[in-house]
């Protein structure tokens, strides 16, 4: 009797001992300061693993597999100059990377203070925030929400400078941007205030601009006409173009104009002023030539008369052409 009772005391025990090894051996994960991985239950998150942890509640268990969120990021692609999607959760492991990254957003637009349009590229570094794991659980496109943020902030930022002024404030706008980012996760990161932390940690920002041709070419039908169009697509493209006369101009052409003219010396104003002249007096030429009938204008009708230019140029012409007088 006492021979079957230790033998089945010795079974159990051996049972025990075998699950309790298989639950180490299955449920054992080792977190380090560079990796983790997030837990759930029936409830949804649980908790982000820290350190070496088995998981002896058989509710809870590793988030993975197919059902993950997906947490994954843009970022540049060095082989390409491309961009491509950087995966920060091993769908097949759980194992979720902490590790400093860049994500670089798609070009976007912005625009100044004084209404100007700029192509900016961002890049900021980031990291995933362990202790806020449960707000990238809960997002359900980390990356699309990481990008609007990060566009979100440098549009603030640009927005509030006038684009004479953004050349020389880029680090000003940098910094303005990464302390955006830093207050939206710190005023969200706690039930009941305003917005929602996005569980990350931005560490800095960078970036560069273009601004479009606010005097591009002018279009037909909202299209560029090829060089190899009709010649009566031609014609209208040139008419068109000619009928942007100076009240046509935009208020952001005009400003790029008036910044043209800040700081120059006057003998630099007055070269501007004076192409600006030439290229209105052509115009008027063109205008009247396409009319196809016989126009008579004098000079003075038609500006040129007391030109400086001219003026300049017939006393030039005197002084050569007189002889030189005897000694």
């Amino acid at each position: 009797m006492n021979l079957v009772l230790t033998i089945a005391v010795a079974t159990i025990v051996a049972i025990m001992l075998a699950v309790a090894l298989f639950c180490i051996v299955t449920r054992y994960f080792e977190a380090r300061y560079d990796r983790t991985y997030m837990t759930h239950d029936e409830r949804g998150f649980k908790r982000a693993l820290a350190g070496k942890v088995v998981l002896w509640d058989w509710e809870e268990s590793v988030v993975r597999g197919p059902t993950a969120p997906h947490i994954e990021f843009v970022a540049l692609d060095p082989a390409t100059g491309g961009r491509r999607m950087i995966k920060l959760l091993d769908p097949r492991t759980g194992s979720i990377n902490l590790r400093p990254q860049y994500c670089a957003p798609l070009p976007f637009e912005a625009t100044t203070a004084d209404s100007h349009k700029v192509l900016v590229e961002a890049r900021v570094q980031f990291s995933l925030n362990r202790e806020l794991l449960k707000h990238v659980y809960e997002i359900q496109e980390f990356g699309l929400a990481l990008d609007t943020r990060i566009q979100s902030a440098f549009r603030a930022e640009i927005g509030k400078r006038r684009d004479e002024e953004l050349r020389a404030a880029l680090h000003a706008v940098e910094r303005g941007a990464i302390e955006q980012l830093r207050r939206a996760e710190e005023e969200g990161d706690e039930a009941g205030e305003p917005g929602m932390a996005l569980g990350v940690r931005f560490h800095t920002s960078s970036f560069s601009y273009s601004q479009p041709d606010e005097f591009a070419a002018p279009t037909l039908g909202g299209a560029i006409v090829p060089g190899g169009g009709t010649p009566e697509q031609q014609v209208a493209a040139r008419a068109f173009a000619h009928a942007q006369g100076v009240l046509a101009l935009r208020p952001q052409q005009i400003d790029l104009l008036a910044d043209a003219f800040k700081g120059r010396d006057p003998a630099s104003t007055s070269a501007i002023l004076s192409l600006l002249d030439m290229q209105t007096r052509q115009n008027i030429a063109e205008a009247l030539a396409a009319s196809g009938q016989l126009v008579v204008l004098t000079a003075q009708e038609l500006g040129l008369f007391g030109a400086a230019a001219q003026r300049d140029a017939l006393t030039r012409s005197r002084a050569s052409s007189d002889p030189p007088s005897a000694a």
